[in-house]
């Protein structure tokens, strides 16, 4: 389980300066803002799918060789479903 809070895109959208106006309820931001909001997040998301699939994967230890050289086999199922798209909000 992630043990640090992701923003949602509002949150980091509201901390790159885009504002919903209070009487019309529309958002508005400069491009660059929303750009750059995007980026974060994408970033965000990025960092924490890598790291839960650092540690979620499964893995096996086979020696394929004489010399007891070990090698990891990699699940690639365990990597892929390791970061689930709900967490992206």
């Amino acid at each position: 389980m992630m043990s640090i809070k992701i923003p949602t895109a509002e949150e980091i959208l509201s901390k790159q300066g885009v504002i919903k106006s209070p009487i019309s309820g529309l958002e508005t931001y400069l491009p660059s803002n929303a750009k750059n909001a995007m980026v974060e997040f994408a970033k965000i998301h990025v960092e924490a799918a890598l790291k839960a699939a650092s540690e979620k994967a499964d893995g096996n230890i086979i020696d394929t060789t004489n010399d007891s050289r070990g090698f990891v086999v990699i699940d690639e199922q365990s990597i892929l479903q390791s970061y689930l798209l709900t967490n992206i909000k």
